[in-house]
């Protein structure tokens, strides 16, 4: 989370971060004085009436290509409870009060989301003054017994367990910084790992056009979308089967390359995840 002193986030003022869904999906990006690129078009949202402008100017699609690495000083933990977790819990609800997504806590978390804490993994990027800069949060179980199963289901196809991915929040001054691409990678890894069969999230119709459309990530809604902490999200999912990947891998494979960079030797291919060719990397990002 944030920092001791109770502060753990700079003032946001009109530009903000975004949070991949248990709530957070409309935070102001300075309004037409900044347009966002493909590296923040995952952390950065507008608001209602300027969605679909976001939209808009990503009609050509480039890839997203290679993420930025994190900067100097930063790192990446996997908590799992502790002080930490406290510090991460903070950091979160910081941002969440500040764009009015959850109830105030005393306990200073977002207790919307407690129910779920011991099926959880926090992953967050700290930074050298050990500040937490970045969260997500990994959910694990049964998709009925999970946040997203407060939503109309349309698409079965997928069964248990599976793993949800919420609280995506990163401080705004650390933006487009490569942060909010190696959260998603932490998480994940960690559905693969904990033998998920999919990855499940609540996101805005917008982040699901930049994931689908930018990135070339494999997720499709799988639910109708509701009022929800803020805002009207829907329920997508993402197979965590190798094959699904390779749309990713022929369209995105700078990005792709990068994922690969992550796995441990043999995940690879027990996972099926499809391989590149070195000399394709770069030419089509």
């Amino acid at each position: 989370m944030g920092p001791s002193d109770g502060n753990p986030v700079p003032p946001l003022g009109d530009d903000v971060v975004i949070d991949l869904r248990d709530g957070v999906t409309e935070h102001l990006l300075q309004q037409h004085q900044q347009e966002p690129t493909a590296d923040d078009a995952i952390a950065v949202g507008t608001d209602l009436a300027h969605a679909e402008e976001v939209i808009d100017l990503r009609d050509a699609r480039p890839p997203s290509g290679r993420p930025a690495e994190l900067q100097p000083g930063h790192r990446m933990v996997t908590i799992t409870g502790g002080d930490l977790w406290t510090q991460a819990e903070a950091f979160v609800y910081d941002i969440y009060r500040q764009v009015h997504y959850c109830d105030e806590s005393p306990r200073h978390r977002v207790e919307e989301l407690a129910r779920w804490e011991s099926n959880s993994r926090l992953h967050a990027v700290m930074d050298d003054a050990d500040e937490v800069i970045g969260v997500v949060r990994t959910i694990f179980g049964p998709y009925d017994d999970l946040p997203v199963g407060q939503f109309e289901r349309t698409d079965h196809t997928h069964p248990d367990p599976v793993c949800e991915l919420s609280s995506l929040t990163v401080r705004t001054d650390v933006r487009s910084t490569g942060v909010i691409e190696h959260l998603y990678r932490a998480g994940w890894l960690d559905a693969f790992r904990a033998g998920s069969t999919t990855l499940v999230a609540l996101i805005d119709d917008w982040l699901l056009d930049v994931f689908k459309g930018t990135y070339r990530l494999p997720f499709d809604i799988i639910g109708v979308g509701q009022e929800y902490m803020g805002s009207t999200p829907v329920p997508v999912a993402m197979p965590l089967q190798g094959p699904e990947y390779q749309v990713t891998a022929d369209e995105n494979p700078d990005f792709w390359a990068w994922t690969l960079e992550a796995v441990e030797p043999g995940e690879a291919a027990r996972w099926q995840l499809p391989l590149l060719d070195a000399a394709h990397v770069g030419e089509r990002s």
